[in-house]
């Protein structure tokens, strides 16, 4: 391999954890000419801390994981080893009663099919490699018939229960490579035990912040309208403010998008449009007396239960002066805005709630992802060919998984792939 020059000027497109860690991974490498380039007027992406009475909420991601260890050593990088409280939670009826988690008559049913989970899972050591390439095929099917070919109806439950309260979907038709890239049996076990979760107490975008303000070359509210390659190799990007020559640019940003950005042949046209999402809010209430722990509503976890109240969740455990409650949605666009602040209101009224105020709410375009089909045909593949052409390279949510931890994972992956010796 040919000597990489650490002086050469790399353009990163989208300051979220992607971009940041990027930027952190080629800083590490020895590059000393890294620009990092945010449409927003701070980093963070989806990593949307709130304040609210002196204390942080999250409106975007919410938690890492005991697993995150690339998440944890950043944290230990940039100063930030606290963690907030280890809250409790629950599962409910839509009637407010508290319910267990797994009907009392399939306990066992699970335990026994929870403990043939390690040696099923461990067919697929290479999921916890970053990306998606060489899936087995099974793994291209939707994670419900992949449980129901391995006996796992139960389990599959389970699995829903952590997987569509995030934002992910529907676990009918959600491949079972995304799911079991998310849920792993060490994550799994960490969400079922209850383990200490990293919640970040002064907020997960201080992580990101720190990260971004290493960078000697930030720009926000920068946002990129054009991408044009060069015959001299170079790529001019043109924002609105102002025009850069990159030698190399990553770009992290919605990849659905890329084709306003960059002139691409039809082939890669069809290829980005087979990209779906999930359509995800976050609610933001100010409530008194619900019960006192986070809690889970399995019944609107079903399909055919989008627009109403998933779950909520409780930040810290004092709420005399923290009357902030965050509650997950899945948007029905059949449903108004205020139709489905109704139902949220309703089913906070028959969990107990009074004095129900809203304070803000985010709406998410979430969970970049391909169907069964796209996957089976090599989707992938095709993408993975894209990176370096025309010295572009790509990186973000849909390579790896929306979460932290995958997304650093991705980043650290891309730099050693393309920017090491």
């Amino acid at each position: 391999m040919h000597k990489l020059d650490r002086h050469m000027r790399i353009g990163i497109i989208g300051a979220g954890m992607s971009g940041a860690s990027a930027a952190h991974y080629l800083k590490q490498k020895g590059y000393t000419r890294i620009t990092l380039l945010e449409k927003d007027d701070s980093a963070g992406g989806k990593c949307h801390s709130i304040h609210y009475r002196g204390r942080t909420y999250e409106m975007g991601a919410l938690i890492g994981l005991p697993t995150s260890r690339h998440t944890i050593e950043l944290m230990k990088e940039y100063g930030l080893e606290e963690k907030g409280p280890l809250l409790e939670r629950g599962f409910f009826d839509n009637e407010g009663r508290k319910i267990s988690q797994i009907p009392v008559g399939l306990v066992q049913e699970f335990a026994k099919e929870f403990k043939r989970l390690p040696q099923l899972l461990g067919r697929y050591q290479k999921l916890q490699e970053p990306g998606f390439l060489g899936l087995p095929p099974e793994l291209c099917r939707p994670f419900a018939e992949w449980c129901d070919e391995n006996g796992l109806p139960v389990t599959m439950e389970v699995f829903r229960h952590y997987f569509s309260t995030f934002g992910f979907g529907s676990v009918e038709n959600t491949p079972a490579a995304y799911v079991l890239k998310f849920l792993s049996y060490e994550n799994l076990l960490s969400f079922i035990e209850i383990t200490h979760m990293i919640t970040w107490p002064s907020g997960v975008r201080e992580l990101i912040r720190r990260m971004a303000d290493r960078i000697e070359d930030l720009r926000l509210t920068c946002e990129v309208r054009r991408m044009e390659p060069q015959s001299s190799g170079e790529i001019r990007v043109e924002t609105d403010h102002e025009a850069f020559t990159f030698d190399k640019v990553i770009y992290t940003g919605p990849m659905h998008q890329l084709g306003r950005l960059l002139d691409l042949p039809p082939e890669d046209v069809e290829l980005l449009s087979l990209i779906r999402h999930e359509r995800f809010r976050v609610y933001a209430y100010s409530v008194r007396d619900l019960p006192p722990h986070s809690g889970y509503l399995p019944e609107n976890l079903q399909p055919g239960r989008n627009g109403d109240m998933m779950a909520w969740y409780y930040r810290w455990k004092s709420r005399e002066a923290n009357d902030l409650v965050t509650i997950y949605v899945m948007e029905n666009e059949k449903l108004s805005d205020a139709e489905i602040r109704e139902n949220i209101e309703a089913t906070l009224k028959r969990l107990g709630g009074t004095s129900i105020r809203l304070f803000m709410m985010k709406s998410w375009l979430h969970f970049p992802h391909v169907g069964a089909e796209a996957l089976r045909s090599g989707f992938y593949e095709r993408l993975d060919r894209l990176q370096g052409q025309r010295g572009i390279y790509y990186a973000g949510e849909l390579f790896n998984f929306p979460t932290l931890e995958r997304c650093a994972a991705y980043s650290k992956h891309l730099v050693e792939r393309f920017f090491s010796e």
